[in-house]
């Protein structure tokens, strides 16, 4: 299902986000389940900021793509490579994160998660930490990015092993 309201600031790459994130959803079952493609996962409830953060994650990766099929060998390894790009998936909610979680979390090469967001139909302002610990569990070196307009959470957190960036830094957006 996609059903995700977007903002758009009148940056065009939004478009094509939009795009790669429905190609990712339809395409997940096959390439991450049966033949180990990577993933990402945002978990953002506000539509302003995955509207930002989107571009930005595909802009990264579609260049870091285009780098590894420059160096394949024949067409089928350029597209294999092409084909091979990190799947991303956006959760709105704790329920959304740890369905996608538990379907895709073999697969994952990192997290980047809000801090407050949906918790059992209520908003809840530690839902990213619980999150985030829930899947230490399993995965104890799984890079985890948290981000948060409390900045004093940012030392329990490092000593965690996670990372910490302050939603209200000005250079949260830039490329």
């Amino acid at each position: 299902q996609f059903d995700n309201v977007f903002v758009w600031s009148g940056d065009r790459k939004l478009f094509l986000a939009i795009i790669k994130l429905l190609e990712d959803i339809r395409n997940a079952p096959v390439d991450c389940l049966e033949f180990g493609v990577r993933t990402i996962l945002l978990v953002e409830d506000s539509p302003w900021f995955y509207s930002s953060y989107l571009p930005l994650i595909y802009e990264e990766l579609i260049k870091q793509v285009q780098a590894l099929i420059e160096e394949g060998k024949n067409f089928a390894d350029k597209l294999l490579r092409q084909r091979a790009r990190p799947k991303i998936f956006l959760a709105t909610s704790y329920e959304e994160a740890t369905a996608l979680y538990r379907k895709y979390g073999s697969t994952l090469l990192g997290i980047i998660t809000d801090m407050d967001f949906s918790f059992e139909g209520m908003r809840n302002s530690q839902a990213g930490l619980l999150f985030a610990r829930t899947v230490r569990e399993e995965y104890p070196e799984l890079p985890i990015l948290i981000q948060s307009s409390n900045t004093a959470l940012r030392l329990e957190l490092e000593q965690e092993g996670m990372s910490f960036v302050d939603k209200n830094s000005r250079m949260l957006l830039q490329a």
